[in-house]
């Protein structure tokens, strides 16, 4: 329960975007760091229509790229995660938020 809180907690610091082929399909190991304090690793998915993380799934309505950052948006158009790509999709870094959390995910398939 308590990794559950501190991805949910992460969640608003993320983005991740992609408008039909923008959209980043896969599976990440997901490590987040809170005020130093590292939270397990947890399995997230990334799909044109969910996010799911622990088996927590999120609706994803729109996908919007610009230029190396991907937010993921539902059907109010609030940000669900935002994150920037990096070495080709292989790793993905959160963005904006804070410094307190910090978020960095693995692609695992």
């Amino acid at each position: 329960m308590r990794n559950l809180k501190v991805a949910l907690a992460a969640l608003p610091f993320l983005v991740l975007a992609g408008c039909g082929n923008d959209a980043l399909e896969g599976t990440y190991e997901a490590t987040t760091t809170v005020m130093g304090f590292k939270a397990p690793k947890q399995t997230w998915e990334f799909s044109k229509d969910y996010i799911i993380a622990n088996g927590s799934k999120v609706k994803v309505d729109e996908w919007e790229r610009k230029g190396d950052v991907v937010v993921a948006r539902n059907k109010d158009g609030q940000a669900l995660i935002n994150v920037r790509v990096l070495d080709g999709g292989k790793r993905l870094e959160g963005v904006g938020g804070n410094d307190m959390a910090k978020n960095e995910f693995v692609r695992v398939d």
